[in-house]
């Protein structure tokens, strides 16, 4: 599965304005919800708020990978948050986290919901590709750029 069969272009946030850990969560949730994509935004805050006990999915350079199982979805659903000023994510280099991949999977699906996230971990891994991401005008060009540097790995 790739990147584009998982992220619509409305679910991308150019500027995330939550400056809190939930705050942003929450705001990621909802663009979902307006999407239509998903039924019960508090639901699937919950899930994402579970699994952040576990471990923060921080995971360092300025990026967090929220993700969770959750009932009732036939396939892997993201939603894209960039946050200019930084959100503290209790991220593991406890820097602030600025680009956001909330990943949601089938309850039954743990393969193909591991193959997701290392594909977005390898797509963020390059320095380069988040400070362009960062440097990007608008959730279209965010967009555009996240397909097509996906579709190169």
């Amino acid at each position: 599965m790739t990147i584009e069969e998982a992220l619509e272009e409305s679910c991308v946030i150019a500027d995330l304005h939550g400056v809190t850990k939930k705050d942003a969560l929450k705001e990621l949730v909802s663009v979902l919800k307006k999407a239509n994509l998903i039924t019960n935004e508090q639901e699937v805050v919950d899930v994402i708020f579970e699994r952040e006990k576990l471990g923060s999915t921080g995971i360092g350079d300025g990026v967090a990978i929220p993700h969770g199982k959750l009932k009732g979805i036939r396939k892997i659903i993201c939603v894209f948050g960039r946050s200019l000023q930084g959100v503290e994510f209790d991220s593991i280099d406890q820097k602030p986290a600025h680009i956001f991949f909330l990943l949601l999977a089938p309850e039954n699906s743990a393969s193909l919901h591991l193959k997701m996230l290392s594909r977005i971990s390898k797509l963020l891994r390059d320095p380069s590709f988040r400070k362009r991401l960062m440097e990007l005008g608008d959730a279209h060009d965010i967009y555009r750029s996240v397909i097509e540097e996906d579709r190169r790995i």
